[in-house]
Formats: structure tokens, C-alpha cells, sequence
């Protein structure tokens, strides 16, 4: 199964670098240029994360953990994407497939895997952050009792094995990858919409009920930039991963369709391209984090 998704994919890889070698040339140096940002950009974003204090802890978790997706992500998935375009582009031009041998199935199928595992993970914690806010509002003072730092992390292991999960089952079943993936992404969409629809319904609600105590119109205050803050996140996730989807349902229609396949290439970019965005979200929106960052950034410049 295994031998069976990997010459599936380089069959699309061949028949896209015979009509588009240049789109992937630009796609494989973008990947390889990104990736760098990623990993930069997270490992700053990691460090000012592990040293903040104006973030509730549980937040501060679940946002450490993703950060951690995302430095994956740049480390493993987009350098490895680029290599693979750039070992078929060297094919295409001398012409000899047969070289395929050496990449595939392991290192093809290892991207893959990486790439599934990791976008899947991040999926599951920009839902886990979305339910978190939504906990937020809903429970008020329960909130610390029920959503406890320990369950956070529980709540993340039984994340990452989901994930791991997942990405195994869509590189088992390569003649239902596309569904498997489908499915993830519409329900994991799907529930995300409904937690914000939420929890912008209720700060709404709480906004015109609490006019009168400062101390509660401060707390729903917090509690309204927090979700906003989440929501960010959520609508630059939402951008980067909806062109992926809409890609791999017309892919069911014709798998070796040329503009699909350069259309489904140039969406896996975007998704990649989620993780160095981020980092920068995590700056914008929160002056703790990007005041920590300035002071790493100005130390290391120091050092040097």
C-alpha cells in the first residue's frame, strides 16, 4: 500500500513537470525559503511563549504546542517538500525517472506523512484553542476548576496521537486519501465555525447584560480580546487551509488534470505557509510576546 500511494504521487509530480516545471521550480524555492522563516520564527515565538505571564496558562499551552507543530512543520515537512521538487525537476530535465527509486517509497511517502501528521495537528489545536475560549465565556469561574493545566496536556497527547493516527491511515489507504483528508478538514472546519459562531454570540450577549459592575465588565473585556485574538488565528488558518480542501475535492474529479495539480500544489504552499505566519500573529497580537521577542532578537544581535 505503502509502494502504491508513493508511485501515485510521483506519477502527479511527472505529469505537472512536463507542463509546469517553472511553477514548481518557484513552489521548491519558496518551500525551502519559508521553512527557514518557520523555524525561526517559531523557535522566537517558543522562547517569549515559555517566558510570558499575561497568558492564561492553559491558553499559553495549547499555543506552545501548536508553535511546536509549526516549528515541525518548517523543520521536516517544507524542507523535504522542496527537496522532493527539486530531485523530480533534476529528473524531468535529464530525463530519467528510473532515479525515482532511490527517494521512493521512503522519502516520499515520509513527506507525506510529516505533511498530513502536522496539518492535522494544527487542525486539532486550532479547535482545541476555539473550545478553550468558548469554555471560557461559558463556565466563567468553573473554568479554572474544569480546565485544568493537567488536562490540557492529556487533552494534547490524546491531540498528537489522533493526528499520528490519521496521517498513517491516509498514507494506508491510497485510493481514499483524498476523503480521509476531506472529511478531517470539513468536520475539524466545521466544528471551529460553530465554536466561534458561539462565542460571538454570547461575548455579545454579555456585552449588553454587564453595563453596570466594572469588575465584570472588565473580565468580559479580556475575555472578548482573548477570543478575538483566537479568532485570528482561526481566519488566517481558515485562508491557508480552505484552498487545500477545495484542491483535493477537484482532484477526485481528475487526479491527473494539469491545472488541478498545479492548483493543488500552489494550496499546499499556502498551507505550509500557515506556519510562518503565526509567529507573527502571536507578535501582533500580543505586546507581552513581542516585547519578549524584540528583547531575544536585540540579545542575540548583541552577542554577535
Amino acid at each position: 500500500m505503502v509502494a502504491e500511494f508513493c508511485a501515485q504521487q510521483v506519477l502527479e509530480y511527472e505529469t505537472l513537470l512536463q507542463h509546469q516545471a517553472t511553477l514548481m521550480l518557484i513552489l521548491c524555492v519558496f518551500n525551502l525559503f519559508f521553512s527557514l522563516v518557520a523555524i525561526l520564527g517559531n523557535l522566537l515565538v517558543i522562547c517569549a511563549l515559555w517566558k510570558t505571564s499575561s497568558i492564561p496558562v492553559t491558553l499559553k499551552t495549547l499555543f506552545l504546542s501548536l508553535a511546536v507543530s509549526d516549528l515541525a512543520m518548517g523543520l521536516f515537512a517544507q524542507p523535504m517538500f522542496g527537496v522532493v521538487i527539486a530531485v523530480m525537476l533534476e529528473m524531468t530535465v535529464s530525463q530519467d525517472y528510473n532515479s525515482g527509486a532511490t527517494f521512493c517509497p521512503s522519502v516520499v511517502t515520509l513527506c507525506h506523512f510529516f505533511l498530513f501528521f502536522l496539518a492535522c495537528a494544527s487542525l486539532l489545536h486550532v479547535t482545541f484553542i476555539a473550545f478553550d475560549r468558548l469554555l471560557t465565556i461559558f463556565l466563567h469561574l468553573r473554568y479554572q476548576e474544569l480546565v485544568t493545566p493537567n488536562r490540557v496536556k492529556i487533552a494534547l497527547v490524546c491531540l498528537w496521537l489522533t493526528s499520528g493516527a490519521a496521517a498513517s491511515i491516509y498514507i494506508l489507504l491510497p485510493n481514499n486519501n483524498d476523503r480521509v483528508s476531506e472529511v478531517l478538514e470539513l468536520v475539524g472546519l466545521l466544528v471551529t465555525t460553530v465554536a466561534y459562531f458561539r462565542i460571538y454570540k454570547t461575548v455579545r450577549h454579555h456585552q449588553n447584560q454587564i453595563q453596570v459592575l466594572n469588575t465584570q465588565a472588565m473580565e468580559a473585556l479580556r475575555e472578548r480580546k482573548s477570543a478575538i485574538n483566537a479568532l485570528i488565528v482561526y481566519i488566517v488558518f481558515l485562508a491557508c487551509y480552505v484552498p487545500y480542501l477545495c484542491c483535493t475535492i477537484l482532484l477526485m474529479v481528475d487526479k491527473l488534470r494539469v491545472s488541478f495539480l498545479a492548483g493543488y500544489q500552489v494550496s499546499l504552499f499556502l498551507l505550509l505557509l500557515n506556519s510562518s505566519i503565526n509567529p507573527l500573529i502571536y507578535c501582533w497580537r500580543y505586546r507581552e510576546i513581542r516585547h519578549i521577542s524584540k528583547t531575544i532578537v536585540k540579545d542575540i544581535l548583541r552577542i554577535t
